[in-house]
């Protein structure tokens, strides 16, 4: 497996990228604003912190790969999450971490299938509303009164997972097996920064809903419009 170890100039752990080497990656250091060529099966970003920084120079990598981006940070929190998901990133290793932690993630950062449609509740493609919220599963398309949202690939899984089963609590361990890989650390965290990330583009408060304990639910259209309507 290639991996690129990137960052902002700043002074990358060596033992990390020998470590890896090590495990039978092959490893590539390089700042990837000077390198042309990001040919990398997975992208380690070394950034330290989630700053304005950092998620400039993510949006310029993620325009020239679609390789998975791990950043490799001292922290993240939940809002910081969120940013790093809309600039580009897909999973964080949080230091302290085991290098066989770090392989691990790397390994099912290009699992085959990741990022392809998930099941699905058993059915043909349809056409499922919500209020103003329409998805088109033949056409993959996903419409807000009329207007049509972009959504990446696992916002748009986790939205017809929801829509298809419109008013049921659908639990999370349910949402994270059918949506993740099985045993990928943080699959819990990334489901909450997915929801986040699907309830701000749909911009309809209420639509989705948090069932403390169980899951998420899609409201149904006739409880949607009396939520309107209040």
């Amino acid at each position: 497996m290639r991996v690129l170890v990137t960052g902002l100039g700043r002074r990358r752990s060596r033992t990390v990228s020998g470590g890896l080497a090590i495990l039978g990656f092959e490893v590539r250091e390089t700042d990837a604003d000077a390198d042309p060529q990001v040919a990398a099966d997975v992208v380690l970003l070394d950034c330290g912190v989630i700053d304005n920084e950092v998620l400039a120079y993510c949006r310029r990598l993620r325009r020239r790969t679609q390789a998975p981006i791990i950043a490799v940070t001292q922290r993240v929190d939940l809002q910081a999450w969120l940013r790093g998901h809309e600039a580009g990133i897909d999973d964080y290793a949080v230091q302290p971490f085991g290098l066989q932690e770090l392989a691990a993630r790397l390994r099912l950062a290009v699992a085959p299938g990741r990022d392809q449609p998930a099941p699905v509740p058993a059915g043909p493609p349809r056409r499922l509303t919500a209020g103003p919220l329409v998805v088109s599963e033949d056409a993959r398309a996903v419409t807000v009164h009329g207007t049509r949202i972009d959504l990446r690939p696992k916002e748009y899984q986790l939205l017809v997972v929801l829509m298809r089963q419109l008013g049921r609590a659908v639990p999370r361990e349910e949402l994270v097996a059918q949506l993740w890989p099985a045993g990928w650390e943080g699959a819990e965290r990334s489901l909450e920064v997915h929801v986040a990330s699907l309830r701000a583009k749909i911009a309809l408060p209420g639509l989705i809903s948090t069932v403390r304990g169980v899951g998420y639910r899609m409201v149904t259209p006739e409880s949607f419009h009396r939520l309107s309507a209040a």
